[in-house]
């Protein structure tokens, strides 16, 4: 059944804010520095979202977050380059407000020269540093803080404000009853604990006026024990509004949260339901965000009722030009977020060394590079015979194309995507299919000659006469090399996969990366008893913002041996020597090898022999993830 999108694109009118449309880019850290955030959010005001959010802004030197580059709003000397930026989402349509934060006790101390803050000396379990508590006056100037800048922000261009009392900065900290153990003002039950937030909402409505736009961010439950309930946001939501609040932005939890919000292992939409609530008891506009990455779920979130704006931070990324998209009809253009994490993989790993911190998208290497224009028209159309149809491929395939050129694909199977066909079939991987779709249509509406089921030889140089060509022909596991490995039969994780391989209900998977560990879930999904053996730590491949979570669900299906080397396979099962240097024998029906990839470079000599320019990508030149592939076939596609 078709899903109308008509609601998405019914304005939203408040008194001091009038939106053409209920998309609205979510707040994401990007550790961009002014001149790169400039066209990266004109890029998506310019793609048809309605309000543009900015990343996180600091209020204040002892609260800053600690990315490089990080936004200030801190003195007057802050207003012109961010008025550069208003102006510039403002031109392309699209309304701008600017988020607001301090960064309470997830402040590194070491790094500003000065112990955090927070409302109790509490540590932080994100960063592990001791917070000092703050007087009374210390609080009442932060309130200052907060609304001084509101009006910076307002001299600066921005149409509002959000501010940050989410995620367990610092007004969120305030509102908890997990950090918040005050007896002042400041602290209490649940209402004496929003007075902070409530104190910023009231004085900053004193200097900007009732004609300025006014947003909340908090959390209706954030997912920590002991900490803030939906109940309790229940009691405190309609006290924002009261004091000022013109929207409120709902999420649902701290970064040291142990409850998952981000993987693709989340239901999308799953936290949909904490807008519905809060909605239910306020008279504002109240938006909902979280795993939200495609136009049907965003039209029947707004059709229920269950929230007036729809925010997306990951799915614009994805695709600058989604709303745009989806207007049209043209949903199936939309480059869907997979969910991957690995864009707030990028920022964490800087944050946490104190070094840079710069957004990445997986499935979208334009992010960052969007006021270069990479993907400009060639001088001279090409012919390019590209190699492979996985991730590497087809993406030098779609933007070769785009540039001009004419583009043959060549893929010895059946059909495109490569690894990717198999990656989304373990269990909570199935967002990854979205990117054979994508492709798919990408080679149908750029004109891509496509040959499935040939695989290329060096003879068919002669027969199409290629300018280019692209050798995108991946990886495969490789051979094992552990003794008796010749003489029993043992399963690679791609035959797994693939569906033929007869594992009988005992299973040891050698190799604790993140394919072993997919395979052996996959298995243990189907019933089968799953040992597996890593000779290092587990999961080291898995990025950090999903691998506690991953690691935590795997371990309850499975037996993990870790730093245990694999001495010998056996025709029963495997002989391993474990962390105390003690042989044991695991039984198994089968065995099945996840333990290494080689790249597949068979035609690259003959290749370099013939002459044609020639470029090899993705794991046929170096094994890696979809991310590192996709990447490649960009920058490869953009030089040809």
């Amino acid at each position: 059944m078709s899903v109308s999108f008509d609601c998405l694109f019914e304005p939203l009118n408040m008194h001091n804010l009038q939106l053409k449309n209920r998309f609205y880019m979510a707040p994401i850290g990007t550790g961009f520095n002014i001149e790169q955030m400039i066209p990266f959010l004109a890029a998506r005001a310019r793609g048809g979202t309605a309000l543009i959010t900015t990343g996180e802004t600091c209020v204040h030197p002892g609260g800053r977050a600690g990315i490089k580059n990080e936004t200030l709003l801190e003195n007057d000397k802050d207003i012109a380059p961010l008025a550069k930026l208003a102006k510039a989402v403002k031109n392309e349509g699209a309304k701008i407000v600017i988020q607001l934060n301090h960064a309470g006790r997830y402040t590194f101390g070491s790094r500003i020269g000065s112990q955090s803050v927070a409302p109790s000396a509490i540590i932080s379990g994100y960063i592990g540093e001791m917070p000092r508590e703050l007087s009374t006056g210390e609080a009442d100037d932060l309130v200052t803080a907060f609304a001084q800048a509101a009006l910076r922000a307002r001299e600066a261009g921005f149409d509002g404000v959000e501010f940050m009392g989410s995620s367990g900065y610092l007004i969120s900290e305030f509102l908890s009853p997990l950090t918040n153990k005050r007896t002042d003002k400041y602290g209490g039950d649940a209402l004496g604990r929003a007075t902070f937030i409530i104190s910023i909402l009231k004085e900053t409505r004193k200097l900007v006026g009732n004609d300025y736009n006014i947003c909340v961010k908090f959390d209706a439950d954030d997912g920590m024990k002991g900490g803030i309930t939906l109940n309790e946001s229940r009691q405190f939501a309609p006290a924002l509004v009261e004091a000022g609040a013109d929207r409120l932005h709902v999420w649902a939890g701290w970064h040291e949260a142990t409850r998952p919000m981000l993987p693709m292992s989340v239901p999308a939409g799953a936290f949909v339901y904490l807008a519905e609530e809060i909605k239910k008891i306020v008279s504002v506009p109240v938006s909902a965000v979280g795993r939200i990455n495609y136009p049907e779920l965003a039209a029947e979130i707004i059709l229920k009722g269950q929230a007036d704006l729809v925010g997306m931070a990951r799915a614009l990324m994805a695709d600058a030009d989604f709303v745009n998209k989806t207007r049209d009809g043209r949903t199936k253009e939309i480059r869907r977020c997979t969910a991957c994490c690995h864009c707030f993989d990028c920022i964490v790993r800087g944050i946490k060394s104190g070094g840079e911190a710069k957004l990445y998208c997986a499935v979208n290497p334009e992010v960052g590079l969007e006021g270069e224009n990479p993907v400009k028209r060639s001088d001279r159309a090409k012919r390019v015979a590209v190699i492979g149809a996985g991730p590497a491929g087809l993406e030098a395939a779609r933007v070769a194309s785009m540039r001009g050129h004419k583009v043959i694909i060549y893929e010895k199977d059946s059909k495109i995507g490569g690894m990717v066909n198999l990656s989304f079939l373990p269990p909570h991987k199935e967002e990854l299919k979205s990117l054979v779709d994508y492709y798919s249509h990408q080679i149908k509406i750029n004109n891509i000659e496509l040959q499935l089921g040939k695989e290329f030889s060096i003879a068919e140089l002669s027969n199409i006469k290629p300018d280019v060509v692209v050798l995108a022909t991946g990886a495969k596991i490789t051979s094992s090399k552990i003794p008796g490995a010749a003489e029993n039969e043992i399963f690679t994780a791609i035959e797994v996969l693939e569906g033929w391989a007869d594992t009988g209900s005992t299973v040891a998977v050698i190799g604790g990366g993140m394919i072993g560990l997919e395979t052996a879930e996959y298995l243990a999904d189907q019933g089968r008893k799953v040992t597996v053996i890593e000779m290092d730590k587990i999961a080291s491949d898995v990025g950090s913002t999903m691998r506690w979570e991953f690691i935590s669900r795997i371990r309850r299906k499975m037996n993990i041996l870790s730093s245990t080397r694999v001495l010998e396979i056996r025709d029963n099962g495997v002989l391993v020597l474990d962390r105390n240097n003690n042989e044991k024998e695991i039984q198994a029906d089968s065995i099945v090898i996840a333990a290494g990839m080689e790249s597949v470079r068979d035609l690259a000599n003959a290749i370099a022999i013939s002459g044609v320019e020639y470029y090899v990508i993705g794991s046929c030149k170096e094994p890696g993830r979809i991310d590192d592939a996709i990447k490649d076939g960009f920058d490869v596609g953009c030089i040809i």
